[in-house]
């Protein structure tokens, strides 16, 4: 009978400190979300987003490749940033790449470098972008663009760890960590034919969601004064301040364009605005601010209107409908593309 209460003892004991234990990595996680959560573009309070981040920081102690999905401005670069921070590749480079604004032969000579006469006008050598991350994170922003042949040569780089350089015959190590991120369903791609299977599971090892804005409205306020700050920090003037009506159309206003565009618009507020105050109008938000109608739930639709609305109050003017939207341009033309309206807006 002693020897079973000792051995009973034993384990409550065992079970006591595995508790105490994990108690602990739960403050500590806590606390360094805190910490995170109030500095640079990744603030934001509401658990959604406190979500992100714990996961950001979870996978960060790791090597392991991250793939970031979630709607264009939504902060897919900025929690690249905060998984290569909190990582110990943090000494290390961040090197980024958006795979949508570069065209298959410029995109596979900024990956991988090229020698001396690989090409027309290759002059002299030149690393890529996978060397130049050597010990630190390379992000491969709107990696779905990436074209087959791309895929091809980069799935190596996951397998092996090497790759060649255009026109090269030595091998090179990869020595990086690999962020990729996306705003289109990468598993639809694959079905379509448009990404590699074997590529996609390589990618897809650990995923993090990045809820849209206007899903996470106890954020705006927060990050429109982080904006602020961070503006009067970088002009050397004074800080500008939310009227109680601009705070109130901050929080209505839908954000198609996402934190993106809810940092230009600030931006172009700061400009506009008198006695240090922005009000209401001094925002600009021209598209609707309101939610869904029942027959535009799914977001591929919100998403086409939103375009459509911005291109006929430009006038098709592809820019100032960007700069509406808080996108780039060559953005713009992808979701055109995306949605067949190229002609419509010719």
């Amino acid at each position: 009978m002693s020897t079973v209460l000792r051995m009973g003892n034993r384990s409550d004991h065992a079970a006591a400190s595995a508790h105490v234990e994990r108690h602990a990595r739960e403050r500590q996680l806590d606390s360094l979300i805190d910490n995170v959560s109030l500095t640079g573009r990744a603030v934001g309070q509401s658990p959604a987003w406190r979500d992100v981040l714990k996961k950001a920081i979870q996978v960060a102690a790791t090597d392991t490749t991250t793939c970031l999905l979630g709607e264009s401005g939504a902060g897919k670069e900025v929690v690249a940033r905060v998984i290569h921070r909190a990582s110990p590749r943090s000494r290390g480079p961040f090197a980024a790449i958006n795979c949508a604004a570069l065209p298959e032969h410029l995109l596979e000579s900024e990956l991988f470098g090229f020698e001396r006469g690989a090409f027309t006008g290759a002059q002299q050598a030149k690393p890529g972008q996978i060397e130049l991350a050597a010990g630190g994170v390379l992000f491969l922003d709107e990696v779905g663009e990436m074209t087959l042949a791309a895929q091809a040569k980069f799935l190596r780089v996951l397998q092996e760890r090497e790759f060649l350089r255009l026109g090269g015959v030595r091998t090179i190590r990869a020595n990086v960590r690999v962020i990729a991120a996306t705003n289109c369903s990468l598993r639809q791609a694959v079905a379509q034919g448009r990404f590699r299977l074997d590529l996609y599971y390589r990618l897809n090892v650990f995923e993090i969601c990045i809820p849209p804005l206007r899903e996470r409205r106890e954020d705006i306020v927060v990050l429109a004064q982080s904006f602020l700050e961070e503006h009067a920090r970088s002009t050397g003037r004074a800080r500008v301040k939310l009227t109680a009506a601009a705070a109130d159309t901050l929080l209505r206003y839908e954000w198609p364009g996402n934190v993106r565009e809810l940092h230009n618009a600030l931006e172009r507020a700061t400009i506009v605005c008198e006695d240090g105050l922005i009000q209401a109008q001094d925002l600009s938000l021209a598209l609707p601010m309101v939610p869904a109608t029942a027959d535009s739930t799914d977001l591929n639709v919100v998403e086409r209107q939103t375009i459509e609305r911005a291109m006929g109050e430009v006038n098709g003017n592809k820019s100032r409908a960007a700069r509406q939207l808080g996108i780039s341009r060559t953005q713009l033309y992808l979701r055109l593309r995306k949605h067949g309206l190229e002609r419509a807006t010719m």
